[in-house]
Parts: structure tokens; C-alpha cells; sequence
């Protein structure tokens, strides 16, 4: 028979096992940084200091129990800053790269410090405002409104970040370009990148879209280049990166696009998979502006929506599928009252 403290012992360790990782979470949160811990590990950290980075991003970021599946300023391009947003060019300066002896780009992106709320079971909300500066023209080329939601893990450790920005353009308007794409006048291998980007983790990675594994890489990504290469284009609505180790899924990220983001039509991606670059290149990138550049007039708005899954458990194209289908519309304003 077993003594009764060792057996309420036991039952309390049992318990304890049981609860969802999120009762056991950790906030730490400092003047730049929010940080969600699981015992000694960091899930995510959310990363703001305007010092130190040009954009604010998350990295680390993994599934609890999951590894992290981002990379943060890698030689290469030391401007990729884990799971981030910037835009390419702003009424032709260049928010993305920055000088590598400055740190400065040509635009400036600049941000409030961010209103956070966090919850006892591991979800967050995260607001914040961003400004678009023209250094040369001394003039604001266009605001954003940013909100970002965490979500509590599941039982599994997975959980979602959405990712909701509303832009108004400035006094002068806003054109939105990129460097061209293949097939265009001045086309490059590399073009089209900006907007909402992550720069991977240098592991195993597979790629995995809502029509399936992505497996044709090639020079520039486009379907007539027989050239052997590195890049992708899809065009679908989700894109998962699947990370592995000794043939076994060890984390995932499932990336949505909204389909308002491209006026109802499949999203354009622009992918890296550069297992052999010196560092290892492996990246993903919604090319919002692939289809074309947006101009927008002065006091012009427009919104952006992603959702991200971060698992454990591996990305195919039926669980892509499954978090679309999961994924809430974003619900319509309420009318403004009558006038009376």
C-alpha cells in the first residue's frame, strides 16, 4: 500500500503534467523586448529597440517544445530580421537594405513603443504605430497602424500569431514598388521581395504549399527557367516550412495570406531554399507587390492580414488547407450612428 504523501505527491506531479504548457509560462518583458518563456526555453520573443534593429520582429519563434525557426540578421543580409515586415521601395527610397557601415536605410522606419497586454495563459496582444520617413524630402511618406495577436498554445504547443496593418498613405501619396521581376524591362533574378517576410533558421527545411511540396527550384523561380537554382514563385493562398532533424519533423510554420491582400486572387510567393549558400539561405516572402507596384494617392488607406501557425507537428497541404478554413474573416466596421 502506498503512503498517503507519496501518493498526494504523486498525484500533484501528475496534475502538474497535465496542465497546458501555457499555465506554466513565464512573461519576461524589458524596455525593447517581450519575451514568452516555457521553463528555460523562450517560445518567442517579440524584439522593438529601435537601436538595435531597423524593424521591430520576432525571433527566437518556435512551437512550445518545438525548435526555433528563425534567423536574425545572418551575414548575408544582415537587414532579415527573423519574421518581420518592411516594405522595398517608398516613393523610390529603399526602407529594406540597410547601409552596412551605418546601419541606416535610405527610409527610415520608425515605430511608438508598443502597447502590450498579456495573459496568464500565454496569449498577447500587441499594438504599435509606424512611421514611414523620407530622410531626404523631410516628409512622412505613409503611417501604419500594427496589431498583433498571440494566441494561448494548445495542448500540443501549437499556437497563432496574426498580424493586422492598416496604412494610410502621406501628404504626397505612397508608391509601393520592388525591384523588378523576371520577364520585366530591368527584371532581375531577385526581384519582387517586400512586405511580410521570415528569414529561416538554418536546419533541414522542407517546403510545403496548398497544392503540395514545393520541389522545383530554379535561377530566377519562374516556370520557364531550366536552370538550375534555388528559387520558387507559387501562386497559393499558404505557404508551410517544415524543420527537421535525423528525417524527423522537429517544428513548423504555417504562413497565410488573407486573400484581400491580393484582391481575391492566390498570394505570390518569392522563395529561397539555399541549403548550400555560405550562410545557408533559406527565406520566404508574400510579394504583395510581385503582381505589380501600388500607388497610392494622399490619405489613400490600405490593409494587410496574415496569420501564422507555429507547430510542432508537420505542414502538408491538407493542414494548410484546415488553417485557412480555420482562420475568422476579419469582421466588417460597425456603421457609424445616424445623425440626428
Amino acid at each position: 500500500m502506498i503512503p498517503a504523501r507519496p501518493r498526494l505527491a504523486r498525484s500533484a506531479l501528475l496534475l502538474l503534467s497535465l496542465l497546458p504548457a501555457a499555465l506554466r509560462a513565464d512573461w519576461q518583458r524589458s524596455d525593447t523586448t517581450l519575451a514568452w518563456k516555457s521553463g528555460d526555453a523562450v517560445v518567442w520573443q517579440f524584439n522593438f529597440d529601435p537601436a538595435g534593429s531597423g524593424k521591430p520582429f520576432f525571433h527566437p519563434l518556435g512551437a512550445v517544445g518545438g525548435v526555433n525557426v528563425t534567423e536574425r540578421a545572418p551575414s548575408d543580409h544582415p537587414w532579415h530580421y527573423g519574421l518581420w515586415f518592411s516594405w522595398k521601395y517608398i516613393n523610390g527610397k529603399n526602407y529594406w537594405e540597410e547601409d552596412r557601415v551605418s546601419g541606416l536605410p535610405a527610409g527610415k522606419t520608425a515605430w511608438t513603443t508598443p502597447v502590450i497586454a498579456t495573459q496568464p495563459d500565454g496569449s498577447a496582444t500587441i499594438k504599435l504605430g509606424l512611421t514611414y520617413i523620407n530622410y531626404d524630402a523631410a516628409r512622412v511618406d505613409m503611417v501604419e497602424s500594427r496589431e498583433i495577436a498571440v494566441s494561448a498554445p494548445d495542448a500540443n504547443g501549437s499556437y497563432t500569431i496574426d498580424w493586422k496593418a492598416r496604412f494610410v498613405a502621406g501628404p504626397e501619396g505612397a508608391l509601393l514598388d520592388r525591384q523588378k521581376m523576371p520577364g520585366e524591362p530591368g527584371g532581375a533574378y531577385n526581384g519582387g521581395y517586400a512586405g511580410m517576410s521570415i528569414r529561416m533558421a538554418p536546419r533541414t527545411i522542407g517546403y510545403v504549399s496548398t497544392d503540395g511540396p514545393v520541389t522545383q527550384f530554379n535561377y530566377d523561380g519562374t516556370p520557364q527557367q531550366t536552370r538550375t537554382g534555388e528559387r520558387a514563385r507559387p501562386n497559393v493562398p499558404a505557404m508551410g516550412f517544415n524543420f527537421s532533424e535525423g528525417g524527423k519533423v522537429t517544428g513548423s510554420i504555417a504562413f497565410l495570406s488573407d486573400a484581400k491582400n491580393t484582391d481575391g486572387k492566390p498570394a505570390t510567393w518569392y522563395l529561397i531554399n539555399g541549403p548550400t549558400q555560405r550562410p545557408p539561405f533559406f527565406f520566404g516572402d508574400q510579394t504583395v507587390l510581385g503582381p505589380k507596384p501600388i500607388q497610392l494617392a494622399a490619405g489613400d488607406k490600405m490593409e494587410l492580414r496574415y496569420r501564422f501557425v507555429l507547430s510542432r507537428s508537420e505542414q502538408t497541404a491538407a493542414t494548410l488547407k484546415a488553417a485557412l478554413a480555420a482562420w475568422p474573416a476579419e469582421k466588417a466596421a460597425a456603421p457609424a450612428p445616424a445623425a440626428h
